[in-house]
């Protein structure tokens, strides 16, 4: 290994695992640097970094490596330029501009039906016009994922795995929960906003000052996924971990040929409108990322999915591994098997799938020696590093528990029923022996039908309170961050009065007492609760579970946040 690229490994690597695991083991560094104990190594978060803001508990990571710097970030602390009101100002406007990119419901449906439109196209005429040609963002090293449940999580858990080997990583993802620069992350945390700022303009008004017409400019995806390569780019990132919107064949993410390392995770029904009724239409649409010879894992279950993702394979010449489950790492070797039943969902769930990407990515590093050479992909092994790694992966909003003013807080995004039974079940475990009264806040958008969530969410306890709100925070305008052009306040309110009706037929059809409610906004519904179970009362303690859209959690969170500032 060159003297300096040791040298910068081991300034950026959170801790260094030696030479000295058995063969069957991904040795991870240079054994002239001294590794870890086990017992050195925190697997859970016990330290509390200073805030009074909830946004910033849910959404900034409380352990972070000890040497992490770059991006704005001290070891342990939240972002600096957060509380500068300059800077938040500047990023807002930028905001403000980038949502009137954003479409209507109607335009989204035209430009489905729209033969002519072609997204992958687009998006290379559009990053190209913005100054950045395709071959130089080739030159950046990626890993590709898709799939209907777990996409996300999969991919924190491969970026955090590669940044605990000591990789500078680039992370794009969506949807956001309260803001935007959520969705493009350095090292792991949102990328500055000072930063985010910057780019932006830079890569608008390229893009505005060479339209060909007056509406020929990106849409909103489009735009963030070409703004998330220039920023990937500048920052110098060793990899980059990208999830896909929606899909994958016509994804905006899809522009690149040569990614080798790629990820399709559980599928199920979703977005039907946009890729097909069918799970084998979905599984083609998520599919359409392999790229010739690559590797491609997953872990998908059904055998019809599989049967179209094999033919995909074979038409890219492409090597498909089923990863085996997450449990099987730690069955061998007891120093690590003591620690399965302490994982959360996501990691027994994608764990292995992350682990597989990882290690894929890693074995192609050979000029850096960080992998074995007699690593075989689907190999199982775990050591210090990956353990570390998958502990301290931070995804908010997915199977999040956070005690806030007298509330267990419980945050998931499910929005699928697959997402929505991993949901129900960490809620139901959480909750296992708990007298506090429960109390469910629940909405979604579009156009997937809700009712088979319904059921799931009603068959989980017995809710003293059933909320159906919209995605708003309160009566005035959202924050920028939290506009949705697709969705108008009077469509939301529209659907959370069906769903309540839905929520009232299934109690009425299972003899229960129906106490659902419809409030017209998030500050509205959490005002209801506290009027019927004070804080300071003996049923003040509190199990809610905000589930259904990302979005409906960023503006609980808002909301909650809003009350907190009128009461101080």
């Amino acid at each position: 290994m060159a003297t300096h690229q040791l040298s910068r490994l081991v300034r950026r690597t959170c801790h260094a695992a030696a030479n000295t695991n058995p063969p069957h083991l991904l040795r991870t560094l240079s054994s002239t640097v001294k590794p870890r104990r086990m017992e050195d190594v925190r697997y859970t978060s016990t330290r509390e970094l200073p805030s009074t803001n909830l946004a910033d508990l849910v959404l900034y990571q409380r352990q972070m490596p000890t040497n992490f710097k770059n991006n704005g970030f001290k070891n342990g602390s939240f972002p600096e330029n957060g509380n500068n009101s300059d800077v938040n100002e500047a990023f807002e406007n930028a905001i403000k501009k980038l949502n009137s990119l954003q479409s209507n419901d109607a335009a989204i449906r035209n430009s489905v039906n729209n033969p002519k439109v072609d997204t992958v196209k687009d998006t290379i005429k559009y990053l190209e016009r913005s100054g950045l040609p395709l071959e130089t963002v080739e030159q950046l090293s990626f890993i590709h994922v898709a799939g209907t449940k777990g996409k996300g999580s999969t991919c924190a858990l491969t970026e955090s795995l590669l940044r605990h080997h000591g990789y500078r990583t680039g992370f794009f993802s969506s949807p956001h929960i309260l803001s935007t620069n959520e969705r493009i992350r350095i090292d792991g945390q949102p990328v500055a906003k000072d930063k985010f700022t910057e780019h932006f303009w830079k890569a608008y008004n390229r893009l505005w000052d060479r339209r060909e017409h007056e509406y020929d400019m990106p849409a909103y995806f489009k735009f963030l996924t070409i703004l998330g390569f220039h920023i990937f780019l500048a920052e110098k990132v060793d990899v980059a971990v990208l999830e896909v919107g929606i899909g994958g064949e016509c994804d905006s993410t899809n522009i690149l040929r040569n990614v080798k390392t790629v990820g399709i995770t559980s599928l199920g029904l979703e977005h039907t409108e946009l890729l097909g009724g069918t799970l084998e239409q979905i599984a083609w649409q998520k599919a359409g990322i392999i790229k010739p010879g690559s590797h491609v894992f997953t872990h998908v279950g059904q055998e019809q999915c599989l049967r179209v993702i094999r033919e995909r394979i074979e038409e890219k010449k492409a090597t498909l591994f089923v990863v085996p489950p997450t449990e099987d790492y730690f069955q061998e070797d007891k120093k690590y098997s003591r620690y399965w039943t302490t994982f959360n969902h996501f990691i027994r769930l994608n764990g292995s799938l992350a682990i597989q990407l990882a290690s894929d990515w890693l074995s192609r590093q050979s000029k850096d020696n960080l992998t074995p050479k007699n690593w075989s992909p689907n190999e199982v092994y775990m050591n210090d590093v990956v353990l570390e790694g998958l502990v301290n992966t931070h995804w908010p909003g997915r199977c999040q528990l956070v005690d806030w003013r007298g509330m267990r807080l419980h945050l998931d995004g499910a929005h699928t029923i697959e997402s929505m039974a991993v949901c129900t079940d960490w809620f139901a475990k959480s909750i296992k022996g708990s007298n506090n009264p429960k109390i469910l806040i629940f909405n979604r958008t579009g156009e997937s039908g809700f009712e088979p969530l319904l059921e799931l969410l009603n068959s989980t306890c017995a809710f003293d309170m059933a909320c159906f709100v919209p995605n708003l925070a309160t009566n005035m305008p959202n924050a920028p961050s939290q506009v949705m052009v697709r969705f108008t306040a009077e469509m939301q309110m529209k659907r959370a009065k069906m769903i309540a009706e839905e929520w009232r037929k299934i109690s009425d059809r299972l003899g229960q007492e129906d106490r659902g409610q419809v409030f017209g906004t998030l500050c509205d519904a959490f005002t209801a609760i506290r009027e019927r179970y004070p804080a300071d009362s003996e049923n003040g303690k509190l199990d809610v579970l905000v589930t259904g859209s990302i979005h409906l959690l960023g503006a609980a969170i808002s909301a909650l946040d809003l009350i907190d500032q009128d009461k101080n």
